[in-house]
């Protein structure tokens, strides 16, 4: 299947995003995905880290995980 729209462009193939957190240790960029907090993950580029949490993802996937176990966040307003 081919990343190209019938014009040659190129669009968009991921189904999905997941937020992550980073910070810079040294010469390594470190982080998390937001879902998964536990398993921090390191790259020495952010792209590399990208490659990496990708990897975490799948490997839980792999391992099955169930979506309604994963920690979400959410907002909520105070009355002043």
């Amino acid at each position: 299947m081919s990343n190209l729209d019938n014009c040659g462009k190129n669009y968009d193939i991921y189904s999905m995003e997941l937020e992550y957190t980073y910070w810079q240790d040294g010469e390594f960029f470190v982080g998390f995905l937001n879902d998964y907090p536990k398993d921090s993950t390191q790259g020495l580029s952010i792209s590399e880290l990208e490659e990496a949490l990708i990897e975490v993802y799948e490997i839980r996937q792999e391992e099955k995980e169930h979506l309604a176990a994963i920690r979400k966040t959410g907002k909520i307003r105070i009355p002043a």
